[in-house]
């Protein structure tokens, strides 16, 4: 059984008792500080921690709560169909998505360490990825397709050129986000995605169309603002800058959420800089990357399928 621990800077000392507690009962544990050398892309040594875990222990308190690299280690093992174990270590507001998952109260002195090694010695080791012959036709098509484009754009965006097992992981990551979305039934998978050049979106649109979402298009916030008020949409994807100024995706932004405080916002941009990922979140976004896997697997994790906004 592989365990990856997601924490903040808060909770190192913590998150290194929760690694000696777990490696005494033989389970496998992933921590930064350890697997990650010098010289590493950090970035990449994480994602395949996650992609490797069987179960994410999320440590929180109200600093991680609003770390966005927390966020997104917790987020990313969602979508990857991964079994998420909260603990909390203060009281903090936990994001509804991980809010409904039972978590575990470590704020006190006595601990429930027992709960939590029985807890993860439960987790069955079975994969909730589906056959490729569960899929139809035009999914698998748009699923080749999707992929191929996906993984070069990931292999463009770190430097060097597309390899097979790129788009092989790729193609089992959309798989599995469908596994995950097929588990929650809903009457609304429609997302609203706002980009004036909506061709440059064509095949992220068909991978997450094997995973079940369909789309609405719009080409301004105007364009946008004019269907939100008919339509009920179960997140939206905007792109930044539009002929109507270059944060013209923060100015919808802030018009949504006069009127829904909820629904799932992402922007798909050109910067993924933590900075603008962390200003994205400020002005009230669940997410912001230029990474078309990262954006398939944050809408994935963070889309609440039985709630419909409008």
């Amino acid at each position: 059984m592989n365990v990856f621990i997601s924490y903040g800077s808060k909770d190192e000392d913590f998150a290194e008792l929760v690694k000696m507690k777990l490696e005494k009962e033989s389970f496998q544990v992933w921590k930064d500080t350890v697997q990650i050398g010098i010289g590493i892309d950090w970035r990449n040594e994480i994602d395949r921690g996650l992609l490797n875990c069987d179960v994410v222990i999320v440590l929180l308190n109200h600093a991680s709560a609003l770390s966005p690299y927390v966020t997104y280690e917790w987020a990313f093992a969602l979508g990857n169909g991964k079994t998420i174990i909260p603990i909390l270590t203060e009281e903090c507001e936990i994001h509804p998505r991980i809010e409904v998952l039972q978590y575990l109260d470590f704020k006190d002195q006595k601990r429930p360490w027992d709960i939590l090694i029985e807890r993860i010695k439960k987790i069955k080791q079975t994969s909730q990825r589906l056959k490729v012959s569960d899929l139809t036709v035009d999914e698998l098509e748009k699923l080749i397709s999707g992929s191929k484009m996906l993984a070069n754009e990931n292999a463009k965006s770190e430097g060097r050129e597309i390899q097979d097992e790129d788009i092989v992981d790729v193609a089992n990551r959309i798989v599995s986000a469908k596994s995950i979305f097929e588990t929650q039934p809903t009457k609304n998978n429609i997302i609203l995605w706002i980009d004036d050049n909506p061709d440059n979106n064509v095949y992220e649109r068909q991978a997450m169309e094997v995973i079940g979402f369909k789309f609405d298009l719009a080409l301004s916030t105007a364009e946008a603002l004019g269907k939100l008020r008919k339509n009920q949409y179960i997140a939206i994807i905007s792109d930044m800058g539009r002929v109507e100024g270059p944060k013209e995706g923060y100015a919808l932004l802030k018009e949504v959420r006069k009127k829904d405080k909820t629904i799932p916002y992402f922007i798909y941009a050109r910067s993924n800089a933590l900075e603008h990922k962390v200003e994205a979140q400020e002005r009230g976004a669940q997410g912001s990357t230029n990474s078309p896997t990262e954006l398939m697997e944050l809408v994935t994790a963070y889309v609440q399928p039985t709630h419909l906004h409008k």
